[in-house]
């Protein structure tokens, strides 16, 4: 290909029309590799110049259930208008639904005996899924911005300096690979003449953050999704997801360099949030979907919730036992751990209890900042 305007104009808008398919199967739908294909063919049938023409094709190629074609159009947007094109949903409190995606401010007239109905209501976990959109504006906010950068950049500089203990191959070394040396072997009729190696090397924990987002942890989910962001502009392998009632992939919207297009895309991710809690599904979703090529013997799995699970507690313990055979460390931050009258007597907490390697608070940086030098401890 000529390294050319045009060309290199073509080439992105090739890689913008195949990376579709895959935020589309990141955000439930029924496609796969081969769909970014005929995403690249219809688009040159049809052509790129006339967007609701393209809209209506992948339209008609990529949706096979009803759910899919109502919640097409919203993607279509986020995925290819250009940033502030869309215009993202007005943004709803409490009084508009009844129950507030973000905590609203109290009313001072209102009558104390509803104000602390309204804060109970807060940390009680619920079965619903809101069908309603976060307000994803504070995300990108300034407030807090740099002191959570400033203590996400230590994180990573002490993260760094953790390197676990492999072994690689060799041409020469101190320890036999006993193994290669005997394949090797055949060729020789069985004498080891060709010796393996092996040398020690280090290498760094992937970090995996699944975050709460559901209604009991409304006042926290924003503060946890900006650290996930900040780290993620700081280490190259950290996967973050949210859950609620299920669980959605959204490192890559995390670490889009448009600040507009992240919250446009966190937008559309944002379906349930602000609803019911299901931590034992949630987790049998990432141990099914995702687990398998996300996690191995060195990732570190970071669970930000405050255990408040609406499902069957058995289910949350075997979920996390089959996550807990597969990771280096299991570490769950709890926002309601900084109370000190707080203990994990929750049914979802008592469950979880048995797997981790570490329960810390995290309700805000202070208590963030204290635990540290335990969390890097736990993550060795």
């Amino acid at each position: 290909m000529l390294n050319t305007p045009a060309a290199t104009l073509e080439y992105r808008a090739a890689q913008r029309l195949a990376g579709f398919a895959a935020f589309l199967r990141a955000n439930g739908f029924a496609v796969g590799g081969g769909d970014a294909v005929e995403v690249l063919r219809t688009a040159e049938r049809v052509g790129v110049l006339d967007a609701q023409l393209l809209r209506w094709s992948l339209k008609a190629l990529l949706c096979g259930r009803s759910e899919e074609w109502r919640r097409f159009d919203e993607l279509f947007d986020a995925w290819f208008l250009p940033p502030n094109r869309w215009q993202s949903p007005a943004r709803r409190t409490a009084c508009d639904h009844g129950q507030g995606v973000r905590p609203a401010a109290a009313d001072s007239r209102a009558p104390r005996g509803a104000e602390s109905d309204a804060l109970r209501a807060r940390h009680v976990a619920s079965q619903r899924e809101v069908h309603s959109s976060a307000d994803f504006r504070t995300l990108m906010q300034r407030e807090h911005l740099l002191e959570i950068e400033a203590l996400m950049r230590r994180f990573a500089r002490r993260l760094k300096h953790i390197r676990l203990r492999r072994e690689a191959r060799a041409r020469r070394g101190r320890r036999l690979d006993l193994p290669a040396t005997i394949r090797r072997s055949v060729a020789t009729g069985g004498t080891p003449l060709n010796l393996a190696w092996r040398n020690p090397r280090r290498v760094r924990p992937r970090l995996v953050l699944l975050i709460d987002v559901s209604r009991s942890m409304a006042p926290y989910s924003f503060f946890y999704l900006r650290l996930a962001r900040a780290l993620g502009a700081e280490l190259t392998d950290v996967r973050s997801f949210i859950f609620h009632t299920h669980l959605t992939p959204v490192s890559e919207p995390l670490t889009e360099a448009d600040p507009h297009r992240a919250q446009e895309r966190l937008q559309v991710l944002a379906q349930g949030w602000a609803g019911g809690t299901r931590i034992g599904e949630s987790l049998e979703q990432f141990n099914r979907t995702h687990a398998p090529h996300c996690v191995h013997s060195r990732s570190a799995v970071i669970i930000m919730s405050d255990g408040y699970d609406t499902g069957d507690p058995q289910r949350l313990s075997a979920a996390l036992g089959a996550l807990r055979r597969h990771v280096r460390r299991l570490v769950w931050i709890n926002p309601l751990c900084s109370r000190a009258d707080y203990t994990p007597s929750s049914a979802g907490m008592q469950a979880a209890l048995p797997h981790l390697d570490l329960l810390a608070p995290g309700a805000d940086l202070a208590s963030l900042a204290a635990v540290l030098p335990n969390l890097i401890e736990a993550l060795r």
